[in-house]
């Protein structure tokens, strides 16, 4: 008996031991994708300098935390018990709303009414925006930006109560108000809803093919094409929609949502390798469509590409970052949309598109009394230049930049560059507006030249150019 009792405290403290082992090595999902971020990975014990990585132990300590088995099941357990007995969010990302609608957290600043990007920022983003534009145009492509309403935009009415709008402005009233007085055509998605059928998923961030056949139609109204509008289209409602806000909240949920589901005849075929709406690049062909499109999206436009796929012979959809405006060069397209959510609306000022920069046809004569920043990347045959300058203060327009290379010769080549602060390279969170940005082709320059560059400054209140150093190019 003395044996056997020995022998079982033995396995129960054996057993005990190994918890922690089967907690890390157990049942762990990778729940990247639900979560909306990149799971810590394992870190290594050698930094890149092949030196001791000091911080191993605080690393080691995140991938446990993400990683640690029934992760899972524990989170779902947590989230039911808050949301079930207190009615709070056990998730940051998400609220929870009234009548069973979820909402994304990254949309409260837009719903409360806390513009987030300054007046002179959307004085930039609408100079950049005609930027694109003209450079369309310049390759008879019809350009229009179309911007989709947050969900909370259109259904407030299911938000907490202790969420209490401060003002009805926010970046998506000031940007369509100061592109009233643009030559960009905007798509007012927010004016064009009506809510006599559901427009989005209750447990998820995006619209419903519902929302986005409106959203589809307001657009190639604001085009002045004819188009195939789908008006005779019957649709039903079936439960089988699993909502990106609901798995967020609830990793192991089972519960699905509605989703309309059309009666349409869709015969575009997909070209090159096709695996998903998540594909950076999709490319369709339709034999009954007219015309071509192509669209920079974001996950909003995965619901709308059948409806543009049927309408348009060719089409193609592109999520790359920049935006590949280069595609223009290459390739003729009738029409280009930019489509971009709401929330994101700052991106609009945050990174130039990729293609060449449009030429100055005149380079003003400025004196060199101001101070900016260079530095250049590569992408692809581009080379990038970008930096900051020092604004004068309380400006009343958005400055026009004009890049300028000099080489050895005397021979000066002038662009005109975007009104772009490219944060994520310049390592700061916040996007400011004194950024400037544009790529030039490598066919453009001169291998081993030496180039002095120089960023003019164009203000009604007083040009001013800023010498930025020397250049020397050279072919990868």
């Amino acid at each position: 008996m003395k044996k056997f009792a020995c022998l079982l405290y033995s396995v129960i403290c054996l057993a005990v031991c190994a918890v922690p082992g089967v907690m890390l090595f157990g049942k762990g999902e990778d729940t990247s994708t639900a979560e909306k971020r990149q799971l810590a990975e394992m870190p290594s014990f050698k930094d890149e300098n092949n030196n001791w990585n000091k911080n191993w132990s605080s690393e080691f300590q995140s991938y446990v935390a993400d990683h640690f088995g029934f992760r899972q099941q524990l989170v779902n357990i947590d989230s039911h018990l808050k949301a079930d007995l207190l009615h709070i969010s056990a998730e940051e990302q998400v609220i929870i709303g009234k009548d069973g609608w979820l909402f994304y957290t990254p949309t409260v600043n837009d719903y409360l009414g806390k513009p987030t990007v300054s007046e002179m920022g959307i004085k930039n983003i609408r100079h950049n925006l005609e930027m694109m534009q003209e450079f369309s145009e310049l390759h008879n492509s019809q350009f229009l930006v179309a911007i989709v309403p947050n969900k909370n935009s259109v259904y407030g009415e299911y938000m907490p109560e202790n969420y209490q709008k401060l003002n009805q402005t926010n970046n998506y009233t000031n940007l369509m108000q100061e592109l009233e007085n643009s030559t960009v055509p905007a798509v007012d998605l927010l004016s064009a809803f009506n809510k006599e059928e559901l427009l989005y998923h209750k447990q998820d961030t995006h619209w419903n093919n519902t929302g986005a056949l409106l959203g589809y139609r307001a657009i190639m109204d604001k085009t002045g094409k004819e188009y195939q509008d789908f008006s005779d289209a019957e649709y039903h409602i079936e439960r089988n929609w699993e909502g990106d806000l609901q798995n967020m909240l609830f990793p192991e949920s089972e519960v699905l949502d509605d989703n309309a589901i059309y009666d349409i005849s869709f015969d575009y075929l997909y070209q090159g390798h096709y695996h998903d709406t998540d594909d950076i690049n999709i490319n369709t062909i339709s034999p009954n469509g007219t015309g071509s499109v192509l669209m920079f999206r974001d996950s909003f436009g995965a619901a709308i590409i059948p409806y543009f796929s049927q309408n348009f012979q060719m089409a193609r959809y592109s999520r790359a970052r920049p935006n590949p405006l280069s595609n223009l060069e290459t390739t003729q397209f009738d029409l280009t949309i930019l489509e971009i959510v709401e929330r994101n609306i700052a991106w609009l000022q945050k990174e130039a598109p990729l293609h060449s920069a449009l030429k100055a046809e005149t380079i003003p004569e400025t004196e060199n009394s101001g101070t900016a920043e260079m530095f250049t990347d590569r992408n692809g045959t581009y080379l990038q230049f970008y930096g900051t300058v020092e604004l004068p203060e309380n400006l009343t327009s958005a400055p026009e930049y004009i890049f300028t290379l000099k080489d050895t010769t005397g021979k000066i080549s002038g662009y005109r560059a975007y009104n772009c602060y490219e944060s994520d390279k310049l390592n700061t969170e916040e996007i400011s507006d004194n950024g400037w940005s544009l790529y030039i082709s490598s066919a453009e320059l001169t291998e081993n030249e030496t180039y002095q560059a120089e960023l003019n400054v164009i203000l009604p209140e007083g040009n001013f150019s800023c010498a930025l150093g020397e250049f020397v190019f050279e072919q990868e």
